[in-house]
């Protein structure tokens, strides 16, 4: 029964971690990449349909009042200039000229008597949260639009889907095209040796879960060339899993990466404490070779375009220093 509660309560920190800016709004959205050294990459047929799929939300004419509720959505919003007339209620940083703007309550609980006074056209959410902000905002006639945010290649297309919805491509395609040619500088810059194998833990304590390739830090993971032990060799197709000692012990990662919330080096500090009461972690080559890391929540706690240039350069840093 605890076990079960620990696992509920992780499950619902996790939804919190990506979009909604409070954990990662999980989906099984497939990571889509780009090819380094081209700042304006061909899509693929899927994401070309995927773009098509998204934009049919939108109306035809761009929405004058929009309602964000989820971080990344109003990170977005933000970056093709369009202000929105309310926002959700946050520990993350929001823009700065956002401030004065209404909240409306957490991402996955918002407060719909709040977004209804503020009388919108358009409520923007994340897409693995759908279903709970449709049945809340159809209850008062509103029409819902959502993106996906999970991933670091999930937010480029929502930007891109956003520029045109709003008639605001050209903030859009400048914005991705200056973060292009940023991930390729990091790309191109990693040293010429073996990509090491990474384990990426969510939470705290005995509370673990494993984050895959399609999650936001996964995805920037995957984006410098790592190898993700959950993806590449415990074959897991689900976003977030449970620690399980044995598979990370059969994985032996070659680093280990923590993200936790809070400071990130009294993270670390708890983390290594916890794990002495388990003498298996400490024979892997993570723990030998000094590669655990915990990651700065600020950067990493939420998925943000605005701030995966430099977990990128970070997680390089980190990676193969």
């Amino acid at each position: 029964m605890i076990k079960k509660v620990v696992f509920s309560l992780l499950t619902v920190s996790a939804l919190a971690l990506a979009g909604c800016g409070t954990a990662d709004e999980t989906t099984k959205a497939e990571v889509k990449t780009s090819g380094h050294g081209d700042t304006t990459p061909a899509k693929s047929k899927s994401e070309t349909a995927q773009i098509k799929e998204l934009s049919a939300q939108f109306p035809a004419e761009p929405a004058k009042k929009v309602v964000a509720t989820s971080v990344s959505v109003t990170e977005m919003l933000d970056i093709v200039s369009i202000t929105p007339v309310g926002i959700p209620s946050t520990t993350h940083k929001l823009p700065d000229n956002f401030t004065d703007i209404p909240k409306i309550g957490s991402a996955v609980e918002p407060d719909v008597e709040k977004i209804a006074s503020l009388n919108p056209d358009l409520v923007l959410g994340s897409e693995s949260i759908k279903d709970s902000i449709d049945k809340k905002i159809s209850n008062i006639n509103l029409k819902g639009a959502y993106l996906p945010t999970d991933s670091y290649p999930d937010l480029k297309v929502s930007l891109e889907v956003l520029g045109s919805a709003f008639d605001k491509e050209k903030n859009a395609t400048t914005y991705l095209t200056k973060l292009q040619k940023d991930e390729d500088k990091i790309v191109s810059s990693i040293p010429d040796k073996k990509a090491p194998t990474v384990l990426i833990l969510f939470g705290t304590g005995s509370s673990f879960m494993l984050m895959n390739d399609t999650t936001y830090v996964g995805s920037l993971v995957k984006t410098v060339k790592a190898k993700n032990v959950v993806t590449e060799t415990m074959k897991t197709k689900e976003s977030y899993v449970p620690l399980n000692m044995e598979d990370v012990t059969a994985a032996n990662p070659d680093a280990i990466l923590l993200v936790s919330h809070g400071d990130p080096t009294a993270a670390l500090t708890q983390f290594k404490a916890d794990v002495k009461k388990n003498g298996a972690w400490e024979k892997l080559n993570a723990f030998k070779n000094d590669k655990v890391q915990a990651l700065d929540y600020d950067i990493f706690g939420y998925a943000s375009l605005n701030n995966a240039t430099t977990g990128l350069e970070q997680l390089k840093d980190t990676l193969y220093k």
